[in-house]
């Protein structure tokens, strides 16, 4: 893989001296015209909201809309909307899977098989994203969730390696293809390069630093990374929509948390939260750690009595051991 570093402005491209000059100035050429086309290279303005003939209307988002490929199954085209937010984040999308095609994808990160005019072109996954997954009574292994979680923090420190900030890391954000592997998606509008995010984390994700969320640092990331990993492990996000955001956000500026002792990785988790990671390849660690020493969870069992029909409540703890197929990325 080569490495490289992004200036703050989007108009260089500096590869830092790491490898032959050979290779790096072919390296830098592909990464120049991929970013921007030749010096004299004018390029046309973007014909937007025009889906490919023949496709069918998928979803849509905040950030654009969704339609099936009309030749291939396995490809989706994501472009804008009319909305002029979401001609801007798009194109940010497209500048930073550009960045993401001339180093090498990730694994856990949605495939970009083409930048075009007006999007880009997705490999499709068969699942859905994993929020509409849970509650259309998609169901997980213990083992799945676990490993999802150790993917999900694989993949954000590559992005975190190119520059990139999600800034909305979330359930609704993360893919479940048909090898039931996650893929992180939606970097419309993400951090890149030193450029702010126009988008922002979710109530119950952000960062209760609203300077750290409204620039996706690295702390804030980690945070967002917890409450997702609470996401996947709970199938639920860790405070209710019934709640006020303002209460949720008084919560979080005190420290209070959901209780996560009795969840597996609970205590990487809460590690997250509370800003004990520096950065999301730390995370990756204590997971594979946690996995490697036998996770202590606390299993809840509920009966109700026959004579009054009232709920009894007990926690018995136990190890779960990880079968080794469980422990590879």
């Amino acid at each position: 893989m080569l490495f490289f570093s992004l200036l703050p402005s989007l108009n260089q491209v500096f590869l830092t001296p790491t490898q032959p000059p050979t290779v790096q100035q072919e390296a830098s050429e592909r990464v120049k015209m991929c970013f921007f086309g030749n010096d004299d290279d004018d390029m046309p303005l973007a014909r937007y909201i025009d889906p490919p003939e023949g496709s069918k209307f998928i979803t849509s988002g905040g950030s654009g809309l969704i339609y099936s490929s009309p030749s291939i199954p396995g490809e989706v085209y994501k472009i804008c909307s009319h909305d002029p937010d979401s001609k801007e984040n798009i194109e940010r999308e497209k500048l930073i899977f550009q960045n993401m095609m001339s180093v090498g994808q990730h694994p856990h990160v949605v495939k970009c098989f083409k930048v075009i005019e007006n999007g880009v072109i997705l490999e499709r996954a068969d699942h859905g994203d994993l929020r509409e997954y849970y509650q259309a009574g998609g169901v997980a292994t213990i083992y799945e969730r676990i490993k999802w979680c150790k993917q999900l923090a694989s993949a954000v420190d590559y992005i975190h390696g190119l520059h990139i900030r999600h800034a909305d890391l979330c359930g609704k954000n993360i893919l479940l293809d048909a090898d039931r592997k996650i893929k992180l998606c939606d970097f419309a509008g993400s951090g890149f390069c030193g450029n702010l995010p126009t988008v922002s984390a979710e109530i119950g994700y952000a960062h209760p630093n609203r300077d750290q969320n409204r620039r996706a640092t690295v702390k804030a990331e980690i945070h967002a990374l917890g409450s997702t990993m609470y996401e996947i492990i709970t199938t639920r996000r860790p405070f209710s929509s019934d709640n006020e955001p303002g209460v949720v956000a008084h919560w979080l500026n005190n420290g209070v948390y959901p209780s996560v002792y009795h969840l597996p990785l609970g205590d990487v988790i809460m590690g997250c939260w509370k800003g004990k990671y520096p950065c999301a390849l730390h995370v990756q660690r204590a997971i594979e750690f946690a996995i490697s020493e036998g996770l202590s969870i606390s299993i809840h069992v509920s009966w109700y009595t026959s004579s009054s029909n009232v709920e009894c409540v007990s926690w018995h703890e136990c190890t779960l051991e990880l079968k080794p197929e469980y422990s590879s990325p």
